[in-house]
C-alpha cells in the first residue's frame, strides 16, 4: 500500500510543480494564471496535452519546443522534480506517521515556499498573491484544524489539558496561528532593521516579512523564530561563499542576495528535522557554556 501512496504523492507533486511554474512565470508579470493556455514563450504556439505532461514531456522533447526548437529553461523541470520529491518526503514524514492533517498543511506550505523562492531568485520579489492568501489560509487552518498547533508550548501552558474539542479548541488554534504570524513578521522585520543599521542598506524587503507571517500562521511562533535564525545562518554562509568565489575568479557578482530562498530552506529544515535542529543547537550552546 505504501508504494501506491508514494507513487501518487510523487505524481501529484509533479503536477502541482507544473502549476507552480505557471505561477512563477506569470505572477510577477501580472499575467492571468488561466489565460492564455500553456504555450511556448518563444513562438507563442499552444501546447498540446501530451507536450505538457510534468517531467515526462520535458524528457521526451529533449528540453526543446516541439514547434520552434527553442530550448526550454531547465527551471521548469527542476521545479516539477523538486516539488514531486518534497511532496513525497512530506507524505512520508507526516502521513506515514499517522498525521494526515499536518501532511496536508505542510504540502500547502511547501508549495508556497517553492513558488515564492523561485520568483525571488528570478525577480527579487515575493508576490503578495502567494504570501497574503497563504497568511489567510494559515489562520483558517489553525481555526479548523487546531491540532496543527498541538505542540505549541504556550498553548500547553494556557490549556494544560491539551487542545480540547469544540469551540474553545478551534479558537485556541486560531490564536496560535495569529500569534505565529505576528511573531514571524515582527522578528524578520526587526532583523531587517538591524541589518539596515549595520550595513547601511536594505537587508530584506517586505516580501520576506509577509512570507514569515505566512510561515508563522501555518507552523507556529517557534518555527517562525527558528526559520529566521536558520535563514540568516544559511544566507551568511552561502553568501560568503559566493563572494569568496567571485573574488577568486575576479568576476563581479550581484551582491543583492534574495533572502526568500534561505528562509524557505530554514522552514524546510525545521519542518523535517525539528528534533535534530534542537539537538544541534543544544550542542552548540554547550560548547560555549561555562563548565
Amino acid at each position: 500500500m505504501n508504494w501506491l501512496m508514494y507513487t501518487f504523492s510523487f505524481a501529484m507533486g509533479a503536477a502541482v510543480g507544473s502549476f507552480l511554474n505557471v505561477c512563477i512565470y506569470r505572477l510577477p508579470r501580472e499575467m492571468s494564471l488561466a489565460w492564455p493556455p500553456s504555450h511556448c514563450p518563444a513562438c507563442g504556439q499552444g501546447l498540446a496535452w501530451y507536450d505538457n505532461v510534468p517531467l515526462v514531456s520535458f524528457l521526451l522533447l529533449g528540453g526543446k519546443c516541439r514547434h520552434c526548437g527553442v530550448i526550454i529553461a531547465g527551471r521548469y523541470a527542476l521545479v516539477e522534480l523538486l516539488t514531486a520529491l518534497l511532496f513525497l518526503a512530506t507524505v512520508h514524514h507526516f502521513a506515514g506517521h499517522g498525521q494526515p492533517v499536518q501532511a496536508g498543511v505542510a504540502l500547502v506550505v511547501v508549495s508556497a515556499l517553492i513558488a515564492g523562492s523561485f520568483v525571488d531568485i528570478e525577480r527579487r520579489i515575493i508576490p503578495d498573491e502567494i504570501t497574503l492568501p497563504g497568511l489567510v489560509a494559515g489562520c483558517l487552518a489553525g481555526l479548523v484544524f487546531p491540532q496543527i498547533h498541538a505542540g505549541d508550548v504556550l498553548l500547553r501552558a494556557v490549556l494544560p489539558g491539551g487542545l480540547p474539542g469544540g469551540l474553545p479548541g478551534h479558537l485556541a488554534g486560531l490564536g496560535a496561528s495569529a500569534f505565529g504570524a505576528a511573531v514571524g513578521a515582527a522578528f524578520i522585520y526587526l532583523t531587517g532593521v538591524l541589518g539596515r543599521m549595520l550595513f547601511r542598506k536594505d537587508a530584506m524587503g517586505l516580501g520576506d516579512v509577509k512570507l514569515m507571517a505566512m510561515v508563522g500562521a501555518f507552523m507556529g511562533w517557534r518555527t517562525a523564530l527558528m526559520t529566521v535564525f536558520l535563514g540568516c545562518v544559511l544566507g551568511a554562509v552561502i553568501g560568503a561563499g559566493i563572494l569568496l568565489a567571485s573574488a577568486r575568479t575576479g568576476r563581479r557578482r550581484d551582491t543583492h542576495i534574495p533572502f526568500g530562498p534561505y528562509l524557505s530552506l530554514g522552514t524546510l529544515a525545521f519542518l523535517f528535522f525539528e528534533p535534530q535542529v534542537f539537538r544541534v543547537l543544544a550542542l552548540w550552546q554547550g560548547l560555549f557554556s561555562a563548565p
